[in-house]
């Protein structure tokens, strides 16, 4: 038999006690593991201030509760970087590695949106104003069940950041206008609307500016880090997507745009490549990318996207000779999926 007793923790006892002298070794073990994690609460959680508030820390981990999902959507990977600086900002600031969750928008379950107490986005932009590849499935589910989701999100905030290009379809142009960093405007609209209330202002990252996206990064990320309580905090370490870096970086660093890429693509474990290695196959007329069509299915298993590299071949002119032809089809046929695409650049593009 047991007793149970709180006084005894404030002598360091358990509350509880056993009555005999014979306890079997599952039960003691139950009691240690207990004790162990009251020691553990008491000495990490937030305490109040004498005058009964608390620190920043502790506003900030109550206003997300404790939780905060971040999810980015991107071709290019800039938007993942931001993404993961966010997240690597919070585990280092004070919230637990179980409660920072940081993975695509796609990959994540869009019925479980108003269960979520914090969702930080960062969502770059794609073609004319459209979601990057993967983000397209989520901004599908999210307008197709809106009527749904309609007044059940208020307890649900959100800290929104867009990536673009405000001279992409030309310096002061109408398209530039509307275009810029669209998916992110668009998809801040529709959470107000939907009763999401914004922890922040939403904060825009331009290319065109001298540092490019990291410029409007840099401010936005200082007032979500404020608001959070983290932004004590020294981000580094405890990943491996380390710091965020330009493209003339990489290209400076990366032996004459050779990179990782020989390892990277020798390696048979996986199917993709490292990101900067993605940065640097642009070089070299490819980029990488996955099959839209697998992803859920693919996620819902547990393993990586159906990752492939897109091609283009080098052809001066656009003059392509029989003999050409024949070794673009034999190549096509023997090592990518059979499709042969002629490009707006003059040239073959296979997959």
């Amino acid at each position: 038999a047991f007793s149970y007793d709180p006084r005894r923790e404030a002598a360091g006892g358990s509350a509880f006690a056993a009555d005999g002298a014979q306890v079997r070794k599952e039960i003691q073990s139950f009691l240690a593991r207990e004790s162990l994690l009251t020691l553990v609460a008491k000495r990490s959680l937030p305490c109040e201030s004498a005058d009964g508030g608390s620190g920043g820390l502790g506003e900030g981990l109550a206003d997300a509760s404790k939780t905060v999902t971040i999810l980015y959507t991107s071709d290019t990977g800039h938007a993942e970087e931001c993404a993961k600086a966010v997240a690597r900002q919070c585990r280092n600031g004070g919230y637990a590695n179980s409660a920072v969750r940081c993975s695509t928008l796609d990959a994540f379950d869009i019925g479980a949106i108003g269960s979520e107490p914090l969702i930080v986005f960062c969502v770059a932009t794609a073609g004319k104003g459209e979601f990057p590849g993967n983000g397209r499935g989520f901004w599908e589910k999210l307008n197709a069940r809106a009527s749904e989701f309609e007044g059940k999100l208020t307890e649900t905030k959100y800290a929104m950041f867009g990536l673009g290009d405000s001279h992409y379809w030309g310096k002061g142009t109408e398209d530039s206008r509307i275009n810029f960093a669209k998916p992110a405007r668009d998809l801040d609209e529709v959470l107000e609307k939907l009763g999401a209330q914004r922890l922040i202002p939403t904060g825009f990252g331009d290319d065109q500016d001298v540092d490019q996206y990291h410029t409007g990064f840099g401010e936005w990320k200082s007032q979500l880090y404020s608001r959070l309580g983290v932004d004590k905090a020294t981000a580094s370490g405890g990943e491996d997507d380390g710091p965020v870096k330009t493209d003339e970086v990489i290209k400076t660093e990366t032996k004459q745009l050779r990179g990782t890429l020989k390892v990277a693509l020798d390696d048979i474990t996986t199917g993709q490549i490292p990101f900067h290695d993605t940065k640097l196959i642009k070089s070299h007329g490819s980029y990488q990318q996955d099959d839209r069509d697998l992803r859920e299915e693919r996620q819902k298993l547990g393993i990586e996207n159906a990752f492939s590299f897109m091609i283009r071949v080098r052809l001066p002119a656009g003059y392509c000779t029989a003999e050409q032809w024949l070794a673009m089809d034999d190549t096509c046929g023997k090592y990518a999926n059979g499709t042969l695409k002629i490009t707006t650049r003059q040239t073959w593009q296979l997959h």
